[in-house]
Parts: C-alpha cells; structure tokens; sequence
C-alpha cells in the first residue's frame, strides 16, 4: 500500500510546503486506476479545487467534489475516482500532537459528548467564507518562488486547527479532537480493529500506532494474547466470510477488501480454517447455482 504522507513528500512534481511532518500540497492526482489503496500515519485535510475522488472503509463512505472539505483520520482507506475531470485538491498533513497542542495551548473546549467511539475516520467539513479563504491564502503560498518562514507556516497550520475547533466541524471530529486531548497516545486496539482489512505490514501498523516494531509487538501480545500476523489472518478471514456469505461480491474483490494480497493464499487458509473454499460459501455462487430441491 501507498504511504500517501511521502508519496507527497517525496513527489517532485507535487508543489508543497512542508516543515518535520507539516506538510501541505497541492495535489494532481496522476492516477488512472478507479480503485487506490492508500494509507497515512497523519490526519489530513483535502480541500477539492475541481474533479470527484471517494474516500471510503469498511463502513464508511465519502464523495467529496469541488468546494468540499473532508478531515481523514489517520489509518488506511480505499480511494475511488471518477474521470470525468481531473482530481485537483490542497492537502494538509497534521499529526495529532499539533491537533492536541493547539487545544490545550489556546484551552478551548470541546464537548465531551461529543466525543468519538472510535468508529468514524472520515469527517466532512461544510466550508464557509473564512476556511475557503484560509486554503485560498495557502494557495499563494505555494506560488511564490521563495518558500516563506518556517514559523509563518506553522501558524497558518495551527489557525487550520483552531478554525475547524472553533468555527466548523460536526460533533463527529470535535469527538475525535476531545480524545485526543484526553488521551494524547492513540488506542492499539482502536487502531488494528479500524486498519485491519487493509494489506498493511507490522512495520506500518506499528508506524501508525506510533509505536517502535517491538514495544508495538509487546503491547500487541498484552492486549490480544497471539501474534498480530496471527490475529490479523484470523480477522481478514473472518471479514472475508461474512463478505462472501452476506454480499453479492465475487471472491476475487473480497480477497482486496479483506486485506490479503494474493487469491490463493486467501482460499487456502480459508479452506484450512472452514473446511470449504470460498466459492461455496459464496451467496453470488450459491444464486448462481442453486441446489436442486
């Protein structure tokens, strides 16, 4: 899968702003699949200047088009996209300890009811005046030939997130921003149960926990007693199962949306695991051919 934070670091066609991990981009996207696996170890703001992209997870979805804004929590996703239009959009990287410092430093309230459980990783934020304009100014910045201050940018970053917590966003990222405050280090559990389904290795399940590799297998061990290559095989098939038994897809997407990389791999362990392959207990083959009576 696609970092997508250092694809757009590390893209020299991609014209950015960037200070440690703040980064902002104004992204063309290049791609001509409908279907893009991407993840991020950052929570980013896309801002949609022209074309349509749909950001969606297991049990969520979201199309943003131009004048949209969407807050994505950091995790893995599925991105589809339409061709009817090139996909053009500013996006801004910002790590949860930016989100937290800005809070606690300005001591705004956020309202505990609010708060997330944990489920929602795609926020959509109706943009008013002051936010369009915010992106607008960012938008020169980018255009200037001579980069500007490090500290200016990093207060154009942190009006973002006071502008979201004071003058927008729904109780769904105030939610999140709640927790955030609240907790400060993000939840493994919350983590593996929400990135699962996605064909992520340990190195960048643990990158996105924000975690080392070993303290992310030793907390793994405590919290689920296995191993996470086998706790995440055992979750992928048991996803893959209820997709075959209660969708209409064929095996071929269930293998991509529950996270193996390779078919035969997937039918095998299934096999091993439920003592039948895929296709039978498939409900689209089972449509196809029903049993005689």
């Amino acid at each position: 899968m696609e970092n997508f934070h250092e694809f757009i670091r590390t893209n020299p066609q991609v014209r950015r702003l960037s200070i440690n991990d703040l980064l902002i981009a104004e992204y063309r996207c290049p791609l001509s699949d409908t279907r893009y696996d991407i993840w991020s170890h950052l929570n980013y703001f896309i801002y949609v200047t022209s074309g349509r992209k749909r950001w969606s997870t297991a049990t969520e979805e979201v199309l943003v088009e131009r004048g949209d804004c969407l807050f994505v929590r950091k995790g893995a996703h599925c991105v589809y996209q339409y061709f009817d239009d090139q996909f053009c959009a500013l996006v801004v990287f910002v790590p949860d300890s930016l989100i937290r410092s800005v809070l606690l430093e300005s001591r705004i309230e956020l309202n505990e009811v609010a708060a997330t459980d944990g489920g929602t990783s795609l926020f959509p934020i109706n943009p008013n005046a002051l936010l369009k304009s915010y992106f607008r100014s960012f938008l020169a910045y980018l255009a200037e030939p001579n980069p500007p201050a490090s500290a200016l940018v990093e207060l154009k970053f942190k009006e973002l997130v006071m502008i979201v917590a004071t003058e927008l966003g729904g109780a769904g990222i105030h939610g999140y921003f709640f927790e955030l405050c609240r907790t400060g280090k993000p939840s493994l559990r919350e983590i593996m149960e929400k990135n699962f389904s996605f064909p992520m290795n340990l190195q960048e399940y643990a990158r996105l926990s924000g975690r080392s590799l070993s303290a992310f297998k030793r907390e793994f061990k405590s919290i689920f007693d296995t191993t996470p290559a086998r706790w995440l095989i055992h979750k992928r098939l048991e996803y893959g199962k209820y997709l075959l038994e209660n969708t209409d897809r064929t095996v071929t997407e269930v293998v991509l949306d529950c996270g193996f990389k390779d078919a035969s791999h997937f039918s095998r362990a299934f096999r091993e695991t439920y003592g039948m392959t895929p296709l039978q207990a498939s409900r689209r083959q089972q449509y196809q051919d029903p049993s005689p009576s």
